[in-house]
């Protein structure tokens, strides 16, 4: 029996994002890009387009999945494509449920195969973790839809998937309302086996070792980084229940070896005072690793990135983002031409927020 399956057993589960760039197949010079100035680019939106993920694919075009709330019914999942420079295509509607869909995360698989994972509202805090598949990732058919988690009046939402060296897939989420007798947000994950006639995803389970008994956990972003698993979160109290709202929160640290154990948490920030850190995420540079996130510690609320090598230097090592504007749920990642990256974020009031983009050269 493998290791994994043992401690899965153990834990009783029912016995993103993504891929490193690096493990991805068909990375050749690829289309070229170019630095740009910061643009708009869910266009033709005058309400809220927010939730942004971008990936390098493997034909070395770069794709951002958005949440809009441009079509009919509570709000969908929308994809663009650049396969070089400026050539954007419009915004392609990927989901149609009556019900709204958010925070998605899109990525490829090893095969080339493209995931999508996001969660759906069905009611007022009431949700469930979707997954679906694409072979071309531009043409989403509902049929492929599959409802990860099902549990009736729970909040699972924010979800972060993740394949491991293995193939097996896991996605982790935050829920809440599972146990009335536990105030806080937690940290839940599913899983599903890559091959062989264990094909379905695991029954939700709570990580425990990445919560806290007395505080929120929210917002998780997981990657692999090199041979291990890598979790950034924010912690916060129960003062408020939503992380933006509250007024202070830090960022938390955990790895995996193999998706189920994680070491003990690591808090990564310590600021003096009311100060915020939100939306962390991963991205590589090629030569490094490193946590970008939104943060308050220097006055306006502005991105800020630590090498994941230099997280017990913080705040030493971390340094604002200056080329990236204003606004939040920063996510960067490398394009096909070295050096150059693409930045998405979100700006813009309450209520007709737009997503925006940048290409720029480090």
């Amino acid at each position: 029996m493998k290791a994994r399956t043992f401690l899965l057993l153990l834990l009783g589960l029912g016995v993103v994002a993504g891929c490193d760039d690096d493990d991805l197949p068909g990375f050749g010079p690829g289309p070229r890009f170019f630095p740009t100035t910061a643009s708009l680019l869910s266009t033709g939106n005058p309400f809220k387009d927010e939730d942004p993920s971008v990936i390098r694919a493997h034909d070395g075009s770069m794709v951002v999945a958005f949440f809009s709330d441009r079509s009919d019914g509570a709000g969908d999942i929308f994809i663009m494509r650049n396969p070089e420079a400026e050539k954007w295509s419009d915004p392609k509607r990927v989901t149609f449920a009556p019900e709204g869909d958010f925070y998605p995360t899109i990525f490829q698989d090893a095969s080339g195969l493209y995931h999508l994972v996001w969660h759906r509202w069905y009611d007022f805090f009431r949700g469930h973790i979707m997954h679906s598949t694409s072979p071309s990732g531009f043409e989403w058919i509902v049929a492929n839809e599959e409802s990860v988690t099902t549990t009736p009046d729970v909040d699972d939402w924010l979800p972060t998937p993740v394949i491991d060296k293995d193939g097996t897939m896991f996605i982790y989420f935050v829920s809440e309302i599972r146990d009335f007798s536990n105030p806080t947000s937690d940290i839940y994950v599913v899983f599903k086996f890559n091959s062989g006639t264990d094909t379905g995803w695991s029954a939700p389970a709570a990580v425990a070792t990445l919560n806290s008994a007395t505080e929120h956990d929210q917002l998780p972003f997981v990657a692999r980084t090199g041979n291990t698993l890598t979790m950034v979160w924010v912690r916060h109290d129960t003062s408020e229940p939503l992380p933006w709202l509250n007024p202070k929160s830090n960022l938390f640290i955990s790895t995996s070896n193999d998706g189920v154990a994680w070491t003990p948490p690591l808090q990564v920030t310590n600021d003096v005072g009311n100060v915020v850190h939100l939306f962390p995420s991963i991205y590589s540079t090629g030569s490094d690793q490193r946590i970008l996130w939104l943060s308050t510690r220097g006055g306006p609320a502005r991105p800020y990135e630590l090498p994941l090598a230099k997280v017990g230097q913080y705040p030493a090592e971390a340094v604002e983002v200056a080329i990236l504007p204003d606004g939040y749920s920063h996510r960067v990642a490398p394009t096909p031409t070295p050096g150059v990256y693409l930045g998405v974020w979100v700006q813009g009031p309450e209520g007709t927020q737009d997503v925006f983009y940048r290409f720029f050269e480090r």
